[in-house]
């Protein structure tokens, strides 16, 4: 097996471990953990070939006990989770993406829990630098407020405002779907807002509390402390968001500074503009995130020779569950393209990783976020280098070392 196949395996394994331990009674929980821990590191290193790229497998105690110097940058997988993110008891948390580059974090889209989930990973209030949201779908801003409001103090601290960078206003919107009745226009003076947008419209709604706070308790005025920034598109590339919303394109420069080079690339997800997929250059190595995407030429040059490509995914069985029986109608069916034609499944993800040349895939977005493992198995048969099943709270470095260090389970 490879090591890619080992890396999945342990995630595969760590995840049955947790159900296992939830339904094991209280006494038995030590027992179970101990048994299960030491089973998947076993198994891992069992299976293990010596390659190339990975020494042969060490005996399980010599690879528990191996330290590595902290990486200078590294991936934290903040939530995995695409969508609605109530699946049940062993629900990931929403999509949302750290790299933490000498200590300062880079944040990827902020999905349900996101906050918590950076105070859980160690993040302090006042290391993020910046935000980029790959685009306005709720399930990948729902948390911003959250990063906006809270810990103001912290950005003061910091001497540096927060960054938000996204996409701008769409423009028109997308005709009627055929077979759907009605045609309601939400806030329709601006039915297409863009990321400054929403920033501005989080801090309007807060107005009673902010204002309160900085009379009552000091609180300093928040606004001074994060700068939103629509990223413009470069121009003729898109002659209509309607037919077309991500043409062939080179990747262009949305921003960098002493540690970070970030380029942007539009990607197809339905009919929603602008949608993003980005790339961070980093002295120890480069990560693309893919975003939500349709497979696409466009985030393949993107990605091109990184060193670690973080990919969305869907499971098929599921939309055919979600959508109902057939034969549908026109809504139904109209959900099932969103679903099908705007996203990627484990299989196509493998094959954009393979076309792309990067070094390691790792599976994120998993929609639904409550599938068993096994069900994202197939992007190993399409793309054989290592394959990662993303997990809340995974830590990834960006340079690659040997699989037995490579990743910190949660």
């Amino acid at each position: 097996m490879s090591d890619g196949r080992v890396t999945l395996a342990q995630s595969v394994a760590q995840r049955a471990a947790r159900k296992m331990m939830r339904k094991a009674a209280p006494g038995r929980l030590a027992a179970v953990a101990a048994t299960l821990v030491l089973s998947v590191l076993g198994s891992a290193a069992a299976l293990a070939a010596p390659t190339a790229t990975s020494p042969a497998a060490a005996p399980v105690a010599a690879t528990a006990a191996a330290t590595t110097a902290a990486p200078a940058a590294e991936l934290v997988l903040l939530g995995v989770a695409g969508g609605p993110t109530w699946y049940g008891a062993d629900s990931p948390h929403g999509i949302s993406s750290a790299l933490v580059v000498d200590g300062k974090a880079y944040i990827v889209d902020l999905g349900s829990g996101a906050y918590r989930q950076l105070r859980r990973a160690g993040i302090k209030p006042g290391a993020e630098q910046a935000v980029f949201l790959t685009h306005l779908h709720t399930d990948h801003i729902i948390d911003l407020a959250s990063l906006l409001m809270y810990d103001p103090s912290a950005r003061r601290r910091a001497k540096a405002s927060l960054q938000i960078f996204g996409p701008g206003r769409r423009g028109a919107l997308p005709p009627l779907a055929a077979g759907l009745a009605g045609d309601p226009v939400i806030h329709a003076e601006n039915p297409g807002a863009g990321t400054a947008d929403l920033v501005d419209s989080v801090v309007a709604g807060m107005a009673a509390d902010l204002n309160i706070r900085v009379r009552s308790e000091g609180v300093p005025d928040v606004r001074g402390f994060f700068q939103a920034h629509d990223i413009p598109v470069p121009p003729g590339v898109v002659q209509d968001p309607n037919t077309n919303p991500a043409p062939p394109m080179d990747p262009f420069e949305v921003w960098r500074d002493e540690r970070v080079t970030v380029t942007a690339i539009l990607v197809p997800h339905g009919l929603v503009y602008p949608n993003f997929a980005y790339r961070f250059d980093t002295a120890a190595g480069s990560v693309v995130f893919s975003g939500d995407t349709a497979v696409s030429p466009n985030l393949e040059r993107l990605a091109r020779g990184a060193d670690i490509l973080v990919h969305e995914a869907i499971d098929p069985a599921w939309v055919d569950h979600i959508v109902g029986p057939k034969p549908w109608d026109a809504r139904q069916q109209a959900l099932a393209r969103q679903l099908l034609e705007a996203h990627t499944t484990p299989q196509q993800a493998g094959e954009a990783a393979t076309r792309a040349g990067v070094k390691r895939l790792v599976l994120s977005h998993l929609v639904p976020g409550d599938a068993p493992a096994a069900h994202w198995l197939s992007a190993q048969d399409t793309f054989k280098g290592p394959v990662v099943l993303g997990q809340d709270l995974m830590r990834i470095p960006v340079m690659q070392i040997p699989l037995t260090q490579a990743v910190k389970q949660p």
